[in-house]
């Protein structure tokens, strides 16, 4: 076989082996993408359910708070009346005091005139009764005298007992007024405590209904975000599965024509078989490196694979402190199948192992190597940081096999203490 046709055969090899590491990469992406969909539809279903149940409750506290107003709008008015009745009882009681401080004068007086009549009486008594004996007078004046002064003491006497009468009636209206004026207190005081403590009440419902609708809200915005997030992974799917279907399709179509050439030489043949056993060798068997891994980057364990996330979605790998700017390296050998920004997870790296085997380096702040860059195991393939919204630096570190994710901790080399 001449050199021309081996050259065209190891160009047209390099073709079908390059578009077969195209359409791997983009099935990885895809299965990338689509457990990440998985992942946002939990978490909106999962936001929903905390929304409807937040909703249940906000009309519940709305009908607390209603009722709590109405209460609070009652008592108050109960206390508003018993203040006005207490106003109008103390100004009672204080005509009263008045009259019976004025009956008292009074009764004083007609007790004076009482006294100087009498003393008069029987002054005048004695006076005429000398002059009816000395002067031999009309009896019958003197007798008619002493009968109209005994008349007027009599009238005094009864009016003096009247004011008395209507001096203890006055006594015992004050004294009637004084207990309702104390029970009327009390009354309000108890109104005053309760119109208090119910606006205390409503106080606190009415911030718990403003907490629970900053809740609701951010419920709203939550499941916003994650309708457009599960919306643009759900078209980034689309157009991977058209891009797939296409470059299979051209795949299929080269492999047809390769079919249509004349078979290769042995020496090509040879040739393959010792770049397919070279690549072989390069690879790592992750498999037979069960807890003999190296760790990505040196740091406490954050968080742990299959401890919750968020709701009900857990972590599919684990998070590994750093510092901004360390040196993160491949813990087995392999080639970079994506290497870029993924929303959620920042600067990433993923390097597949062979045999299904695939290991995600997340939050990264700068990638050091390609899609298609061919690393060993311990070279330096990022530097750690906090992209993708982390508040703090770490590493995201993912292992998977097939598309399911493994516990990274049973492929990492147990650290001592």
């Amino acid at each position: 076989m001449t050199n021309t046709n081996l050259s065209k055969k190891k160009r047209i090899s390099a073709v079908l082996v390059n578009c077969f590491l195209l359409c791997f990469i983009l099935s990885i992406q895809s299965s990338f993408a689509a457990d990440k969909l998985a992942t946002i539809e939990l978490q909106i279903k999962t936001a929903k359910g905390a929304q409807n149940k937040q909703t249940k409750q906000q009309k519940l506290l709305e009908k607390l708070v209603a009722n709590a107003e109405k209460e609070t709008a009652i008592a108050t008015l109960k206390v508003q009346q018993t203040k006005e009745t207490i106003q109008l009882e103390n100004s009672r009681l204080k005509q009263l005091i008045e009259q019976t401080a004025i009956l008292e004068e009074d009764k004083i007086k007609q007790q004076k005139l009482l006294e100087q009549q009498l003393i008069s009486s029987y002054m005048t008594g004695q006076t005429d009764l000398i002059k009816l004996i000395l002067n031999q007078e009309d009896i019958s004046k003197i007798i008619r005298a002493k009968s109209y002064y005994q008349y007027l003491n009599k009238a005094r006497l009864e009016s003096i007992n009247a004011l008395y009468e209507t001096q203890q009636q006055l006594e015992n209206n004050k004294s009637a007024q004084a207990d309702s004026l104390l029970a009327l207190t009390g009354l309000y005081e108890r109104q005053k405590v309760s119109a208090e403590a119910l606006l205390e009440q409503r106080a606190e419902r009415s911030k718990a209904l403003k907490e629970l609708n900053q809740d609701l809200n951010y419920q709203y915005a939550l499941l916003a975000q994650l309708g457009d997030q599960a919306q643009n992974l759900k078209e980034k799917l689309r157009k991977q599965s058209e891009a797939r279907q296409k470059r299979e399709l051209a795949a299929k179509a080269k492999a047809k024509a390769k079919a249509l050439k004349n078979r290769q030489s042995k020496s090509e043949e040879k040739t393959n078989s010792n770049i397919a056993k070279g690549k072989e060798e390069t690879y790592s068997n992750i498999a037979k490196q069960l807890g003999q891994l190296n760790w990505p980057i040196q740091g406490e364990v954050l968080s742990r694979f299959g401890s919750q996330r968020s709701g009900q979605v857990t972590w599919k790998g684990i998070t590994i402190e750093a510092n901004e700017g360390e040196k993160v390296q491949a813990v087995a050998s392999g080639r970079v199948l994506f290497a870029g920004y993924f929303k959620g997870y920042g600067m990433v790296l993923a390097l597949d192992h062979s045999d299904g085997y695939i290991s995600l380096y997340g939050y990264n702040q700068t990638l050091l190597q390609e899609t298609g860059d061919l690393v060993l195991q311990g070279d330096t393939i990022a530097l750690a940081g906090h992209s993708g919204g982390q508040d703090n630096n770490s590493l995201y570190f993912e292992l998977s096999h097939k598309g399911t994710a493994k516990d990274p901790l049973l492929w990492l080399k147990k650290k001592h203490n």
